[in-house]
């Protein structure tokens, strides 16, 4: 019997260190950060809880609470993070500028916007999230900006954009290529924008300060380092 029950428990003895991992994500990345976490799941005994949002909500939340210990998005918000330190980040891709257009419309070229087919265009808020950011910057090249000034609706968050080209409330939006990817079989399609037409995009996984020891934590950085997760984050296009 004493035998017996050695071998029941070093059976379940790995199943006993398992730990939750707290991560959150920018609502603009759910798609490859779900992915991910599935995977790891599956090549560990760790589990993975996730909560999503637009990037203040994501900072507010992890600075008011401890069980947070990793935040995936764009480095550069990252880095401003006032309220959250970080430990170290780990580079997960290059974030990349799309025109995404409605069902029953058609779009070649981001000049096309000035025909009379395209009447509203949604773009995420140029101050606050960096894919708005990166639109203005885009269209300020050649004052396009100027030209669309009637049609542009500035709207807060990637998400937005997406339920408005989904909906069809709006012709065409600017969103991130992750985003298109996952939406793709709901819209008209999309055009990727030269990526020197706006500041560079850096996506990352930053670990929280205090969780850089944990063993889910480690084991989650090994996990994105491996060939699997690149594959991934290349597929969810990063």
């Amino acid at each position: 019997m004493k035998k017996y029950a050695l071998f029941i428990l070093f059976c379940i003895s790995p199943f006993l260190h398992a730990e939750t991992l707290l991560v959150a994500g920018f609502a603009g990345y759910k798609r490859p950060v779900s992915e991910l976490s599935q995977q790891f799941e599956k090549v560990t005994n760790n589990k993975v809880d996730l909560f999503y949002g637009n990037m203040a909500q994501v900072l507010a939340q992890t600075s008011q609470s401890d069980d947070v210990s990793l935040v995936i998005g764009d480095l550069s918000f990252l880095k401003q993070a006032k309220k959250v330190s970080f430990s170290h980040f780990i580079p997960l891709g290059d974030g990349k500028l799309v025109l995404a257009y409605a069902k029953g419309k058609s779009l070649d070229s981001p000049q096309q916007l000035l025909s009379e087919k395209f009447t509203r265009i949604a773009l995420p808020d140029t101050k606050k999230a960096v894919y708005g950011i990166a639109a203005h910057e885009f269209l300020s090249v050649g004052e396009l900006d100027k030209k669309l000034k009637n049609k542009l609706m500035e709207v807060s968050s990637v998400p937005q954009v997406s339920s408005y080209l989904i909906s069809g409330e709006v012709d065409a939006g600017f969103i991130n290529m992750t985003e298109a990817l996952a939406i793709q079989d709901k819209i008209g399609g999309y055009i990727e924008i030269d990526h020197q037409t706006y500041s560079p995009i850096y996506i990352a996984a930053a670990v929280v300060k205090g969780h850089e020891n944990n063993a889910a934590v480690k084991a989650f950085q090994n996990y994105l380092n491996s060939d699997a997760a690149h594959k991934a984050l290349q597929g969810a296009g990063l």
